[in-house]
């Protein structure tokens, strides 16, 4: 059905490594699965991003759902992820352009009402991205 991706970085000591959110969209009983080493606040960003969606005033797709981190070989933890697999779950629902998303950098946390919030190690990650060739990256304003 469909299938968007967009980047956001992993914190590996004070390390940054960018992964890949892949968002994909099959026909099926709606379900969210989140793969790829999360850790549990993570997991627990399914429903962070799900209500931060629906409280946007963006229609949650009602189809199976499969969120992946890439590569799964490296540990992911934290909220900041929240702001790409938003986005990553918008475009596989093409209600945002996947191409618009597709190589740029997200990093922030979702609150229930869809604001986006600071979250720790925003500069080394955006090194990190640097240092891996992105040229756009999404942070908070707060941060």
């Amino acid at each position: 059905m469909g299938f968007a991706r967009a980047c956001s970085v992993a914190l590996v000591g004070v390390e940054g490594v960018v992964v890949e959110v892949q968002a994909d969209l099959e026909p099926g009983v709606a379900a969210f699965t989140l793969v790829g080493l999360p850790d549990k606040s993570l997991v627990e960003s399914r429903d962070r991003v799900r209500a931060a969606v629906v409280n946007s005033g963006a229609e949650w797709p009602q189809k199976k759902l499969t969120v992946g981190l890439s590569p799964a070989s490296v540990p992911k933890s934290g909220s900041g992820f929240d702001l790409a697999v938003a986005s990553a779950v918008l475009g596989a629902a093409e209600r945002i352009d996947p191409a618009m998303i597709a190589d740029v950098v997200m990093i922030g946390e979702l609150g229930l009402d869809g604001r986006v919030r600071p979250v720790r190690g925003v500069l080394p990650a955006v090194l990190a991205a640097a240092e891996a060739g992105y040229e756009q990256v999404v942070v908070p304003e707060q941060t």
